[in-house]
């Protein structure tokens, strides 16, 4: 079969089986699916007590599969829209789903619609215009019955694929929650069939890539107060990433499994992304609450991936038997819709994630209006803050102890965050400077959840990829005293290629900021690669570098334009090495490191502020300037010194003189403080009026 007609059969299979595995569970808990089925392993009759479909034979479906099989109908009936793209006509879709529902009735089904569609569609029957109901809809009936749209619209045009989205949803869901989850799972399927040389270690790279491209999307659809869709997904991943969280235990209770949307979507994705097969149908069978539909959405994408060829056979045909199904069909047809090409110039760049191990210097790295998180806009004439340096994946123990001697520690879960500079960037974003990423990124899950971090903060990820090992992770353990011990493992970002970084550089200009991370002195190949962009740092370019906790110098720093960053436990490290008095007044020990060093020194000082000396020669005396900040009750000092180093270089960047960035770095930092979690930096507004109190209350004085 051709591969792309077995993902497009695949994915109506896939549909329809999950749906039937969940088929006899919908609406009981896990107490009573145990109860009554023991654990679902197959194709079940629906038991007496099953409140929707009470002795419905093994194998059939509900109206996930025939909601599906209406909308891939009425597709292949109308032959797209009168724009020439591929939609559904609103009236005729509104009675199409009211002759359904009067047939399941003369049937004597108890599966009608469900809550959102029922009260839209009642509507309809009492005369109001089909365009103007839906506004209510954030339940998953959208997402469930969306997957012919996903086979027969790429994902390369996004303004006729949220078209396409928009028309199926609109009716009945036409709010931000239904869009939301419509598009997400369509934008799966859709990424399913122009994967390249699919397997199953790339569906969380796709559903990443989903993520992120329905993020993308303008918003469509009335505001309701229930949960952002795409975020309760994102969370959802997340929790899946980290295996103290993955279990299914632990996500029936912080996901959910309702017919809210921002329940069952990101429970579909959390349950592929932690076992990426037909098992992952069972265990939505089994998980309680909306089954069918979370084993139909599961499975849809599951199919457009991996192809029919994923499926067991003979439960397969059990299921296109008993329910008169005729899927191959549909999804034929539903790929003349797409076309020969599925619409795409480029099927290779439109899947996978690239690999090689080398990065071209773009020509203009600058992200689109539509790419950008919400932040202020950096003008053309504003620099960018570049990171070179790493990021991976930290999972953060709260009340941690080190143990000595063995035993054993009980602490409290941190979640899962993308860290290491990916802090200083959001940093920089949140002051509205364009902020670019040279970490190296490699394939696997962490390398997927960074992919997503980036793209969802509008950060340019220039990065090269680096083949066959996933980006590492540090273990983060947060004392009961606020101390902090980390653990961290080797991944690709420690693996820069010779001239990676080079080839970027070279590229910069004047009144850009390039922002060092010092931990990648630790390792040898990005060591390498490091110095070797810094001998080619074209003339003007700022330089902020964080010494980070391994003190790392690199040895081509330039002289000038260079500011080298420290906390106080890195400054008199610094100073023993270099054979100076480390028990100095801070004011006078930053004087001595910027003589020693020969680059303006800052000190950071936490709730005391910081200390700045200014390097102008080694013959000439040196002061130190202390900065003042702004007095908090801190809660949570992890990320603050990466919202200091953000938002001083978005200062340089920027063109903010210097005085005035180190205050607002200090303030950046001290707010930081103040709220849980790394990547805590607040917004400009907030940091700005920080400053400015600080300037009345010393003027006052």
């Amino acid at each position: 079969m051709d591969p792309r007609l077995s993902r497009a059969y695949g994915a109506l299979a896939g549909l329809a089986l999950g749906d039937a595995l969940g088929m006899p569970t919908q609406a009981m808990s896990p107490e009573q699916i145990r109860a009554v089925y023991g654990r679902i392993t197959g194709l079940v009759d629906g038991d007496a007590s099953q409140p929707y479909a009470p002795g419905m034979p093994a194998g059939s479906v509900t109206d996930d599969t025939e909601q599906a099989l209406l909308v891939a109908s009425l597709l292949i009936r109308g032959r797209g829209s009168s724009s020439g793209r591929v939609a559904l006509n609103a009236v005729e879709f509104a009675h199409a789903l009211l002759a359904w529902e009067d047939s399941m009735i003369e049937r004597g089904s108890l599966d009608l619609l469900g809550p959102s569609t029922k009260a839209a569609l009642e509507r309809v029957r009492a005369g109001e215009d089909p365009l103007t109901v839906g506004g209510e809809g954030t339940t998953n009936g959208a997402a469930m019955r969306v997957t012919p749209i996903g086979i027969a619209v790429s994902t390369e045009d996004p303004e006729a694929f949220a078209e396409a989205v928009w028309s199926s949803c609109r009716v009945t869901h036409a709010t931000r929650q239904g869009f939301q989850s419509a598009a997400l799972v369509a934008a799966a399927v859709s990424f399913g069939i122009d994967w390249d040389t699919p397997s199953p270690s790339d569906m969380t790279a796709l559903l990443w890539k989903a993520l992120t491209y329905v993020d993308s999307l303008p918003e469509r659809g009335a505001w309701t107060p229930d949960p952002d869709v795409v975020a309760a997904t994102r969370r959802a991943m997340q929790l899946v990433a980290n295996p103290v969280s993955s279990s299914l235990e632990h996500l029936i209770e912080q996901v959910g499994t309702s017919v809210a949307s921002a329940h069952a979507i990101p429970m579909a994705f959390a349950l592929l992304a932690r076992d990426p097969s037909p098992r992952a149908l069972l265990d939505a069978a089994n998980i309680g609450g909306d089954t069918d539909t979370i084993g139909a959405i599961a499975g849809a994408i599951l199919g457009g991936l991996l192809g029919i060829e994923a499926f067991d056979a003979t439960m397969l045909a059990q299921v296109e038997s008993v329910s008169g199904l005729h899927l191959t069909e549909a999804a034929t047809a539903m790929l003349s819709l797409r076309g020969p090409s599925g619409g795409s110039a480029d099927t290779q760049a439109a899947s996978k994630p690239a690999t090689s191990t080398t990065v071209d210097a773009p020509t203009d790295t600058r992200p689109t209006e539509e790419t950008t998180a919400s932040s202020p806009t950096a003008t053309p004439s504003d620099g960018r803050v570049v990171l070179m340096g790493q990021i991976l994946v930290d999972r953060v123990l709260q009340g941690a102890r080190p143990i000595h001697g063995g035993g054993s520690e009980w602490a409290r879960d941190g979640g899962t965050h993308v860290g290491g500079g990916f802090n200083a960037l959001v940093a920089a974003r949140r002051m509205g400077a364009e902020a670019i990423s040279l970490s190296p990124i490699g394939a696997g899950p962490h390398a997927s959840m960074i992919e997503a971090a980036l793209a969802r903060e509008g950060i340019v990820d220039a990065g090269p990829r680096v083949d066959g090992v996933d980006n590492g992770f540090c273990v983060a353990m947060i004392g009961h005293d606020a101390e902090r011990t980390f653990i961290s493992t080797k991944g690709a970002e420690t693996m820069t290629p010779e001239t990676a970084w080079a080839d970027f550089v070279r590229t910069m200009h004047p009144g850009d900021v390039l922002y060092i991370d010092g931990y990648l002195m630790d390792h040898p190949a990005n060591r390498e690669a490091a110095e070797a962009a810094l001998r080619v740092l074209p003339e003007g370019v700022r330089v902020l570098l964080d010494v980070s906790p391994v003190i790392g110098i690199p040895e081509s720093l330039p002289a000038h334009h260079a500011i080298i960053s420290m906390n106080s436990v890195e400054a008199r490290a610094i100073a023993k090495q270099s054979r100076l008095d480390g028990y100095l007044p801070f004011d006078s020990l930053s004087c001595r490191l910027a003589q020693t060093l020969g680059r303006d020194t800052l000190i950071r000082l936490g709730a005391s502020g910081a200390y700045f000396a200014r390097y102008a020669s080694p013959d000439s005396k040196t002061s130190a300037a202390q900065i003042p900040t702004p007095t908090v009750d801190a809660v949570d000092t992890n990320g603050a010194g990466d919202a200091h180093t953000g938002v001083l270089a978005a200062s340089l960047a920027l063109g903010i003189p210097l005085e005035r960035g180190l205050v607002l770095a200090n303030c950046a930092g001290a707010l930081a403080s103040t709220v849980p979690g790394p990547a805590s930096c607040p917004t400009r507004e907030d940091i700005e009026a920080a400053a400015d109190a600080l300037a009345a209350d010393a003027a006052a004085e």
